[in-house]
């Protein structure tokens, strides 16, 4: 129970922060639609939807989203690329979290502090570290609704009818990936996991080599 709890925390934290990167990125770009619907904010009640919540209770947290930040391309000087630019803005807060958490584990394993206190703090920010870097690689998979969803004009160089072929089509994909149907050493894992796990190990050992 403590440890759904610390992630639940984590994840709505990080989901929020996110959204929240999406909203100011694109404030700084010009388009206020998310400041006036009130998501230039971290408070989760902003991001967080209660269908949202149910299904990351109901799945123990391996799986949820946020409400996405509305974005308005009319209000941009240069909709196509800033649109990429927004979309990219909340992965890449997920990075920027990954990172504080591993200065701060470098942190703690540096400074004076008793050794109970000392692995609970560890143990949450190793969390924050691998659920952020989870969140980032997963929205960056090309596909709608997902944020990697705008990365897919430059990889289709503009072919519309190929691009709303997959889009739509994608949700049933990300269903079928994300369900945990692939045995493995007697658990059950989903194929999004079977990919992700490997990329988050091998992020998660450069940030601690360069910490």
């Amino acid at each position: 129970m403590t440890t759904l709890i610390l992630l639940g925390i984590i994840i709505i934290f990080s989901i929020s922060f996110h959204e929240f990167s999406h909203a100011m990125t694109a404030h700084l770009l010009g388009d206020d639609t998310a400041k006036a619907n009130g998501r230039l904010t971290i408070d989760p009640t902003k991001h967080i939807t209660l269908t949202g919540l149910l299904v990351m209770i109901l799945t123990q947290f391996r799986f949820g989203w946020g409400n996405p930040t509305p974005i308005n391309p009319n209000n941009l000087k240069n909709p196509r690329k800033d649109s990429l630019i927004i979309a990219l803005a909340g992965p890449a807060s997920n990075i920027v979290l990954a990172i504080v958490a591993a200065i701060l584990i470098y942190i703690i394993s540096h400074v004076n502090i008793e050794l109970s206190i000392a692995y609970k703090l560890d143990t949450f920010f190793i969390y924050m570290v691998i659920i952020n870097i989870g969140l980032a690689i997963f929205n960056l998979i090309p596909m709608f609704p997902l944020d990697g969803s705008h990365i897919l004009p430059i990889i289709l160089k503009d072919n519309y009818a190929l691009q709303d072929k997959i889009n739509k089509y994608s949700i049933f994909i990300l269903i079928i990936m994300i369900i945990p149907i692939i045995p493995i050493n007697g658990t059950l894992e989903s194929i999004i996991q079977i990919i992700i796990s490997p990329i988050i190990s091998g992020i998660y050992f450069i940030l601690k080599s360069f910490i």
